[in-house]
């Protein structure tokens, strides 16, 4: 009942959004915050040069851990969003999974703090944990797009939730950058790891809205099974691995994304290390710059999603990783500092650009019905992108002690990725999903 009288004073004030798509992007507003902190910029610095300090470790030795962290989090991550996927589209429990994922996130996020010099094990795993439900939890939070959305307006709502969230991670990087000022020396490591904290806190608080507010909708056909919802899940997995070549432009999209997205994770994983490590950039100059870059990011998403609207997502997509090949260009050729922030600004309106018009594209692909489970497929080619990448980038960073040539390394996967993508062929309407199992 409260929630109704909430949701009702809310459509009074006659926002353009219903409250439900409001929590929902606002989720996005509240995981920016971790993959802002803990994936991007500060951990990772503070991952490769304290925990794993070259006065303790050889050079180069911290970014193919910080490589194997992200490619054993993301397997874990791969092996089980398919199988969530399927128990959460069975018995309409997305928004639990949801609520269970980001608590549990939330959790080893804070536990950071406690890391010191040396830990290297403990940072490994708390890291492994947090990204773990962190990105399994992704999974449930894109599968309520299709619902909330339809064809005409699928590309605004999903650009409407990457604007909030590069608008949380702006917000972010403004409240730690006092923290961050002193840099990494020893008396400033307290202040650093306090940004573990803040960005737990700000995670947990809103998230809040979609706990409350995003619900599942009814199943179009009830599904009864007798056995266990872990069976059944991998049962299901293995039905629509069986099946997945009657969706062909799907599973072509799926391969597509699979190659290009090694230039997000790499970027996301490295891009504050490259800084720190090859240009000699502070951290309060790192901050900075992702600060103009999120302002640049929140612009061009909602610009992005009207043009993905306009001339569809695969042409938005094809403009998008035209932009990336230019990036890793410019990056691998011209190492000065002007260049890394003309990269630094592109590559972060391409990385939201992209993964709005990727994700649009995904929601109007997968059949009806069926969003969480196919959202798990679409997770795992992105994180299994997110395994190869991050450790072909820290392998050769440690044997070439060149970040450089490490980066160069994607500029395969983004073109592999473009020419995959022309034999998508989207269709007219979104298919319904008449496969069950019993």
């Amino acid at each position: 009942m409260k929630n109704d009288k909430l949701k009702k004073i809310f459509d009074s004030l006659k926002f353009p959004v219903k409250l439900p798509t409001m929590s929902w992007a606002l989720y996005d507003l509240a995981n920016t915050s971790f993959a802002v902190v803990i994936i991007t910029l500060i951990f990772p610095v503070f991952f490769t040069s304290v925990v794993a300090s070259q006065a303790m470790y050889p050079k180069n030795f911290g970014d193919m851990m910080w490589g194997l962290s992200s490619g054993i989090s993301m397997l874990l991550t791969s092996i089980c969003a398919p199988i969530f996927g399927a128990i959460a589209d069975t018995t309409r429990s997305k928004n639990k999974f949801l609520i269970i994922l980001t608590l549990m996130c939330i959790f080893f996020c804070s536990l950071l703090y406690f890391l010191k010099e040396g830990m290297l094990i403990e940072a490994m795993i708390l890291f492994i944990l947090a990204n773990f439900f962190y990105q399994t939890s992704m999974m449930f939070y894109n599968s309520f797009l299709p619902q909330l959305s339809s064809k005409n307006n699928i590309g605004k709502i999903s650009g409407f939730g990457f604007s909030l969230g590069y608008i949380g991670g702006f917000v972010t990087l403004l409240i730690i950058y006092p923290f961050v000022r002193g840099g990494l020396d020893a008396q400033n490591l307290g202040n650093i790891k306090l940004t573990f904290l803040i960005t737990s806190l700000f995670f947990l608080i809103f998230s809040l809205p979609s706990f409350i507010f995003l619900k599942d909708l009814p199943a179009q056909k009830e599904t009864k099974i007798n056995t266990s919802y872990v069976t059944y899940g991998f049962r299901k997995l293995a039905c629509t691995l069986k099946n997945i070549k009657r969706y062909k432009n799907l599973l072509r999209f799926l391969i597509s994304y699979f190659l290009f997205s090694n230039a997000f994770s790499v970027f996301a994983l490295f891009v504050a290390i490259y800084a720190k490590s090859t240009l000699n950039l502070s951290l309060s100059k790192i901050i900075t710059f992702a600060i103009i870059g999120n302002i640049a990011t929140i612009i061009s998403s909602l610009f992005f999603g009207w043009l993905t609207d306009r001339i569809g997502s695969k042409k938005t997509i094809n403009i998008t990783l035209v932009i990336w090949i230019i990036i890793i260009l410019i990056a691998t050729t011209i190492i000065t500092r002007p260049a890394f922030y003309i990269v630094w600004v592109l590559a972060s309106v391409a990385t939201g650009s992209t993964l709005i018009a990727s994700r649009s594209l995904m929601a109007f692909l997968i059949p009806v019905d069926s969003e969480a489970e196919f959202f798990g497929f679409y997770s795992i080619s992105g994180k299994f992108s997110a395994i190869l990448g991050p450790i072909a980038f820290g392998l050769i960073s440690y044997i070439t002690k060149s970040q450089r040539a490490a980066l160069l390394s994607t500029l395969l996967f983004l073109i592999g990725g473009l020419i995959v993508l022309q034999f998508v062929k989207v269709p007219a309407r979104r298919k319904t999903n008449t496969r069950h199992i019993v």
